[in-house]
């Protein structure tokens, strides 16, 4: 899934306004929609501004949708230095959870190909 799809799919799911979050996180509203509709590249800076200013349950499910996003697209390096001690943590906690989920769908697997 891409960023704008991930973005879409999360202020949705979570009731979240491109007016609220732009109040919160100084990103514009025509930003956010651009980011939305995939007409706008977004860089670390404002990503960095945009997951601060969602609450902790709409960004780590932003997080775990971006599995699938091509890691080059997307400055996470910088985003991981810059984060505070308590967005750090949040980070590790998701990629943890992306292996434990990686490691069970490979267990299922192996299973069904068992059970054939």
């Amino acid at each position: 899934m891409n960023f704008s799809q991930a973005l879409d799919r999360t202020l949705e799911k979570y009731g979240i306004s491109a007016k609220w979050l732009s109040e919160q996180t100084g990103v514009s509203q025509q930003m956010i929609s651009g980011f939305r509709r995939g007409q706008q590249r977004i860089y670390s800076d404002s990503l960095e501004r945009l997951l601060a200013g969602l609450p902790s349950e709409a960004k780590n499910y932003l997080l775990c949708q971006l599995g699938e996003v091509d890691t080059n697209k997307i400055d996470i390096r910088s985003l991981v230095l810059s984060a505070s001690p308590t967005e750090k943590a949040e980070i590790l906690n998701t990629l943890a959870n992306w292996v434990l989920l990686s490691k069970e769908e490979i267990a299922q697997n192996a299973e069904l190909v068992k059970i054939r």
